[in-house]
């Protein structure tokens, strides 16, 4: 009997609105050599009903008598799996039509990887909108993987020996499995690499209701132990233990403000700061800031009324950050107009950059990083010549808002930010051209930024002879 080439995995529960989409996704991949393993994790809807619906001969479908929770769901996906490769899709999300083959191509050439992803569109939860594209960095380290999430699983493509590998489903916990299951593969040697491609679509539901918070944000703090626990972490991720439960506790922090349960948020709130001190520093406070963008997650709600939730709900200790309440309410409008623009809505953008008075105060590095973050992954996606188009439409509503000269500005942080993302990669052609675009928009950057000439430096084979 042959066996396929990837074997794609599907846990599900509760997910019957949105599985038969993901489903037909993958059966629509131009990489046709595959089976496809949908795991009924005892899910009490009608997911036999849209199964049913589906007479592929390469989908399998595998039902839980009882719920084990998605964790071992996906065990038992890869554990039936006959492919070489092990590629992953949760119940609501969606495959670009290519994710397959150029994971597959790339793998095949690369025969010492053993785990890639991807980048992948993140969607409004009201209207199903593009929302920005989340592209993770291309040279994940243990650090990445103990702090946060750096990669949901829906970008995972493992080699069967990886993903099959026994010490990682060692612990039956339900939240932060992504930490365990990375953390310890990399320290076991496995080699991770990205494919710069948006390949995957993310789905998110408003008004999702997350029971025990607090029991969830402990499950992934207990995975995060899991990391720094073993042998192999180094002491310099170890150092690291408040950093990455700050993150946590940010994280859950917010979804208790969703949820109007607020002596958790608040108790979340103070455990992040308190872990994270750096946090209150700035002017607001950059902890304001992360709330921001949390904030501007979902274009279907007001988001004065949002964040008048979390600001009137702040714990007493931290009742001094209220008085930016009206800063985070235009910073979130303000950012909420770009993405509006980036994606070429302009009647969402005039709503959004209706309620901003004068964009000027905003446009401070954290903005401006910000930004230029988002446009890396424009370009990554579309190109550089789309990319400055969309800077050049980004920088003329701005100045309209009153930011002037701010076109020179953006385009100086992007081509930093690309200069610096193209050393990464070694891409050293790519880093003459940012370097180029600096010079073009800024010129005196490149001398008061250190770090920008040296990699403009180190990109120049012969002056690297000199330096070493």
């Amino acid at each position: 009997m042959n066996h396929p080439k990837v074997s794609v995995v599907i846990p599900t529960y509760g997910g019957a609105a949105h599985l038969g989409e993901a489903i037909q996704s993958v059966l629509n991949q131009t990489w046709q050599d595959f089976e496809l393993i949908v795991v009924n994790d005892a899910s009490p809807d009608n997911t036999d009903e849209v199964m049913a619906r589906f007479t592929d001969p390469r989908i399998r479908y595998i039902r839980h008598e009882t719920n084990r929770g998605v964790a071992l769901a996906r065990k038992t996906g890869i554990m039936a799996a006959r492919g070489e490769i092990i590629a992953h899709l949760d119940q609501d999300d969606l495959y670009h039509p290519d994710k397959l083959r150029l994971h597959v191509e790339f793998l095949d050439k690369h025969p010492e990887i053993g785990f890639t992803y991807n980048s992948r569109f993140e969607l409004y939860p009201t209207s199903g909108a593009i929302r920005e594209i989340l592209r993770p960095s291309p040279s994940l380290t243990l650090e990445d993987f103990a702090l946060a999430f750096p990669l949901a699983p829906s970008v995972w493509v493992q080699r069967r020996e990886w993903a099959s590998r026994e010490e990682i489903w060692q612990e039956p916990f339900y939240r932060g499995r992504e930490i365990v299951i990375c953390g310890r593969l990399y320290m076991a040697g496995c080699k991770f690499a990205m494919i710069d491609r948006a390949l995957n679509y993310r789905r998110y539901h408003k008004n999702r209701t997350v029971k025990n918070i607090p029991r969830q944000c402990e499950a992934e703090r207990a995975c995060q132990q899991i990391i720094f626990d073993d042998p192999r972490c180094t002491p310099e991720v170890r150092a690291l233990r408040d950093l990455a439960a700050s993150n946590i506790y940010a994280m859950w922090m917010y979804v208790a403000y969703l949820q109007g349960e607020y002596d958790t948020a608040q108790e979340f709130l103070l455990q992040t700061v308190r872990l994270n001190p750096w946090l209150m520093e700035g002017q607001p406070p950059y902890v304001i800031n992360d709330i921001v963008i949390d904030s501007i997650d979902d274009e279907g709600e007001s988001l004065e009324d949002l964040l008048r939730r979390v600001f009137d709900n702040l714990p007493q200790e931290l009742s001094a950050l209220r008085q930016y309440y009206p800063w985070a309410v235009t910073r979130g409008y303000l950012m909420q107009g770009v993405r509006a623009v980036m994606w070429n809505r302009p009647a969402e953008a005039d709503a959004y950059f209706a309620h901003v008075i004068s964009a000027a105060p905003q446009l401070d590095a954290a903005f401006l990083q910000w930004l230029a973050s988002h446009m890396l992954a424009y370009e990554a996606e579309y190109g550089v010549r789309a990319a400055r188009e969309t800077l050049h439409r980004i920088a003329s509503r701005l100045e309209q808002l009153g930011a002037a000269s701010i076109r020179r500005t953006l385009l100086a942080e992007f081509f930093t930010a690309r200069a610096f993302d193209a050393r990464q990669w070694g891409m050293r052609r790519k880093v003459w051209t940012s370097v180029s675009g600096v010079l073009t928009s800024e010129p005196f950057r490149l001398w008061s930024n250190r770090g920008l000439l040296a990699a403009f430096v180190h990109s120049i084979p012969f002056l690297e002879m000199f330096i070493h």
